[in-house]
């Protein structure tokens, strides 16, 4: 069979082949010969080994770094009277945004407010038509 390769460097096989697929081996006098080859995947202990991460500061958990650590017992250690300091001072530092938000609020509504009133307008709708779908019914 001849086949010619297309201004795109393609040849179709046709109809027969397709889906299938090929190894292409090319020799050094330039023959190109396609091999149909099916494929098996490996099983997980031939593939890359999972991910496995290290514990850190001897805890069974990688994410506690020893930074993180040590933020905790920091934040632990602290005083109530500090914890209350600090909670003022991140409130007066960000009091103009959680102004804008608690107004955004009051307008528009939480996302789980709006959902739940979205899908209880979804509802009515739904029950509204099957309502409409039962009048038309009773009328044939």
């Amino acid at each position: 069979m001849l086949k010619e390769v297309g201004a795109s460097g393609q040849i179709s096989l046709g109809k027969r082949y397709a889906g299938q697929l090929f190894e292409v081996q090319t020799a050094p006098d330039g023959t190109i010969t396609l091999m149909p080859v099916k494929v098996v995947p490996a099983p997980l202990t031939a593939q890359q080994e999972p991910a496995r991460y290290a514990a850190a500061a001897g805890t069974a958990d990688g994410g506690l770094t020893p930074e993180r650590l040590a933020r905790r017992a920091a934040a632990a250690a602290r005083s109530p009277a500090a914890v209350e300091a600090a909670r003022e001072k991140w409130e007066s530092e960000n009091k103009e945004a959680i102004e804008a938000f608690n107004a955004r609020m009051a307008k528009i509504g939480s996302m789980g407010r709006r959902i739940h009133e979205w899908r209880k307008a979804k509802k009515q709708v739904g029950q509204n038509g099957e309502a409409a779908q039962a009048t038309l019914d009773s009328g044939r």
